[in-house]
């Protein structure tokens, strides 16, 4: 963070960042205290997520998930891993006890297999475009020719490029990719809904606030056990409840915004 004394632009990040964070509820006594960890039954519920990320290496930079269903896991599980398991396998591994549950983007919500319950969760990962607000871009056709920043562990690779004729940009992670959008190397940015929702609340994101609304509805949904035990699936549905949602909404935006701060080593582009 050089030249923090000299540079109000990120004098100005910091200021907004921590207000926003001693605004939220339990933020006053530790500005940097993550939701609490919720109490889990026996040895922990196993949860499988399409993607668990990398054990974080010795030295390098801290990076928040771009995707809820990591978080509510990694806080909710009393200590039991994550299991990678795609959404295609998901129902076998209920089905064969591997798992109590699996959160993420079902193909078809509608539908829940033999012995498992599929429930919608209160989280829009319908892909959302953020943008300068003096873009050109004002809808997703828009995007043909034009740079578009990804994360690793979006959800959309692959998709823009096929479908608007977007260049694809991909980042080790959602606060690298946003860091490359508010340095002007991209022309937008790509994210889940709810996250880039979140994320537009902070006051140091408002000269990147042009957006484009989802051009189609995904939602999270999870798949759990019919046969689990009363706490089992009390643990699940807690972890993974509305407010617990919400709440490890505010603190993953506050956590990536933060993380773009500190990287930001020089003025916006302008």
């Amino acid at each position: 963070m050089k030249d923090l004394a000299h540079s109000s632009l990120r004098s100005g990040l910091l200021a907004g960042l921590v207000a926003a964070t001693l605004a939220m509820p339990g933020a006053a006594a530790a500005a940097s205290t993550d939701p609490a960890p919720l109490p889990a039954a026996g040895d922990g519920w196993r949860l499988g997520v399409a993607e668990v990320p990398a054990p974080h290496a010795a030295g390098a930079k801290v990076r928040t998930t771009a995707r809820i269903e990591v978080l509510a896991g990694q806080l909710g599980q009393g200590g039991a891993p994550l299991q990678a398991v795609a959404a295609a396998q998901a129902a076998q591994q209920l089905a064969d006890g591997a798992l109590d549950a699996w959160v993420g983007v079902w193909p078809d919500e509608d539908a829940s297999p033999e012995g498992v319950r599929a429930t919608r969760l209160a989280w829009s990962a319908a892909p959302m475009a953020i943008m300068r607000t003096d873009t050109d871009i004002h809808a997703w056709s828009d995007l043909s020719g034009r740079t578009v920043c990804l994360s690793a562990d979006g959800r959309v690779s692959g998709e823009l490029s096929a479908r608007f004729g977007a260049i694809e940009q991909i980042y080790a992670s959602a606060a690298d990719a946003l860091l490359a959008l508010r340095v002007g190397q991209c022309d937008a940015a790509v994210q889940d809904e709810d996250f880039m929702k979140q994320l537009l609340t902070f006051p140091e994101w408002r000269k990147f606030s042009a957006q484009l609304a989802p051009y189609r509805t995904q939602a999270l949904t999870r798949l759990m056990r019919d046969d689990l035990s009363a706490p089992r699936k009390a643990a699940v549905r807690q972890a993974t409840s509305a407010e617990r949602v919400r709440e490890l909404a505010r603190q993953q935006a506050r956590d990536i915004a933060f993380e773009v701060y500190l990287d930001q080593t020089v003025p916006d582009c302008h």
